[in-house]
This record gives structure tokens, C-alpha cells and sequence, in this order.
């Protein structure tokens, strides 16, 4: 008997948009997988160091292989009939670097898997300069964050480029958000024929 084909989610935003919040919750909705950057033990130590470096081609392209790495993995699940969510994936990496200055094409890399469905959350800007603001005032505003927010409009421009769905959070709670997410998720496997 063959296995119905779970559903590759993934969710993409502006930093403090709500991303690290709500995406463990679309995946507990949906009885998904949450992928995150934790799945390789060595991660933190490695981004610590790329990250150490202050060299931008160099930490997109370390950025890149962890999402290779993903999508790989998430291949490997979403066959197995699993549905994945995945927060931070090839648009973010590649938004990020652009407003950055770092040369890289709108696409998803031919080899990688494209999400299924393709969430942009976002946030009224006041609200996210709010967060913005709390971080820093923690210290957990990190350089490569402070380099994007002066050109975060061409973050936006190259998720518009992606086709991502946009998702409004203001004004909702993230599990209120979470169970919008997964409606969509929902509504698309009814659309493939295959039930949650």
C-alpha cells in the first residue's frame, strides 16, 4: 500500500516577525516534524564561528548547506508520508544576504524542495520594532540583524519574488496564527485528496 505524501511547510518573515514562536506550534496542529537548525548537533558552534568571521559570502553560503541539508531531510519525511514544517529556509537565507548586499538570485536551488505550502509572516512594523527593541535591549540582537533592519524593504521585495503566502499577525496571538497556518495546511491536503 502506498503511502500518501505528507506536506513540506515552510515559514518565512523578517526577524521578530514570529517565526521561532509559531512554527512548533503549526507543527503540533498538523501532527508534523518540526525541523529547525538544532538538527545538527555541531550547529550553534559552526554558525558561532561563520558567524565570527564577518565575512557575508561566506555565511550565506554556510547558510545555504544548512538548508540543503533540510531540504533533504524534509524530502526524506514528507515521502515517508510525514508533514514538515520548517521555519527559515531558502527565501529567508537568501532575503537576508540580498539586504545585505550579498549578490544571490530569488530562486529556490534546482535541487532543493520546494515547499508545498509557503508562508510569509509577517507583522505590523511598529509591533516588529517593538521586538526589534526588546532584543536588543537583551542583548540578543545580533550584528547580522542590525546589518539587515536598514534595508529590510529589499527583504520583502525578494519574498514577494518567492510567491510566499502572506500571513498577518498582528493583533493575534501565535497560537491564534499557529491554527491559520494550519487550516491552510488543512485545506491543502483536502486539495491533494489526502486528509490530515
Amino acid at each position: 500500500m502506498d503511502v500518501a505524501r505528507g506536506v513540506f511547510v515552510t515559514l518565512d518573515g523578517l526577524s521578530a516577525s514570529g517565526k521561532t514562536t509559531v512554527a512548533p506550534l503549526i507543527a503540533a496542529l498538523v501532527n508534523g516534524v518540526h525541523l529547525t537548525d538544532g538538527m545538527l548537533p555541531t550547529f550553534p558552534r559552526m554558525r558561532a564561528e561563520v558567524d565570527a568571521t564577518g565575512v557575508l559570502p561566506a555565511r550565506f553560503h554556510w547558510w545555504m548547506m544548512a538548508n540543503h541539508i533540510k531540504s533533504e531531510t524534509a524530502r526524506a519525511l514528507v515521502e515517508a508520508g510525514r508533514t514538515v514544517v520548517v521555519e527559515s529556509y531558502f527565501p529567508r537565507t537568501i532575503a537576508t544576504h540580498r539586504a545585505m548586499g550579498h549578490g544571490c538570485a530569488p530562486r529556490y536551488p534546482d535541487e532543493a524542495l520546494v515547499p508545498d505550502v509557503a508562508i510569509l509572516l509577517e507583522v505590523e512594523e511598529g509591533v516588529r520594532q517593538e521586538r526589534i527593541r526588546g532584543r536588543a535591549e537583551r542583548g540578543t540582537l545580533t550584528y547580522w540583524h542590525q546589518r539587515e533592519e536598514p534595508n529590510v524593504a529589499e527583504s520583502t521585495r525578494v519574498y514577494r519574488e518567492f510567491g510566499l503566502v502572506p500571513v498577518d499577525g498582528t493583533g493575534r496571538t501565535a497560537e491564534e496564527v499557529a491554527r491559520g497556518i494550519a487550516d491552510v495546511v488543512r485545506a491543502y491536503r483536502i486539495e491533494e485528496g489526502n486528509h490530515l
